[in-house]
């Protein structure tokens, strides 16, 4: 095998020597708009300011659930979710890969979509035995994972 040459590396995809020593300089350069877009896979994402004032990617991709008025302890209840407060698209590019709905830490639910499926909608019966959080996420093939919760009271 043989000895990997750095330098002449560094030469043939147009990086010199002199621009490896001036990295901490270059660093501080204006950075190309594609460098500047957001990671949506890097963390889990969540509606930062009230609902009022969501960000379009907010309001296409944050789970929106919807609880009854009125929930006893150990009936079962209908939880209505979309993905989305406009609701999300459904196309061969752009499409929600699945739903996961857990109370507390408990795993509930899990719904599969493909592209295919007309929308990210989903009604499931849940019951509860006393006040608890849900909590709601969906993944989007191009934008990550979205989480919103809800507290269920009894």
């Amino acid at each position: 095998m043989r000895n990997f040459n750095r330098r002449k590396f560094l030469k043939t995809i147009g990086i010199s020597s002199l621009a490896v020593g001036m990295a901490p300089v270059i660093g501080s350069l204006k950075v190309s708009k594609a460098a500047e877009e957001i990671d949506w896979f890097q963390n889990i994402n969540r509606v930062k300011d009230p609902p009022t004032s969501m960000t379009p990617k907010e309001k296409g991709h944050a789970p929106s659930v919807q609880l009854p008025g009125a929930i006893k302890a150990g009936e079962p209840f209908t939880l209505n979710i979309q993905v989305g407060e406009t609701l999300h698209p459904m196309t061969p590019t752009h499409y929600i890969q699945w739903v996961e709905v857990y109370l507390g830490v408990e795993l509930i639910s899990r719904i599969e979509f493909s592209p295919l499926c007309p929308q990210a909608k989903v009604t499931i019966p849940v019951s509860v035995d006393k006040t608890s959080t849900l909590r709601v996420m969906s993944r989007c093939n191009l934008h990550g994972i979205w989480e919103s919760t809800k507290e269920v009271k009894v």
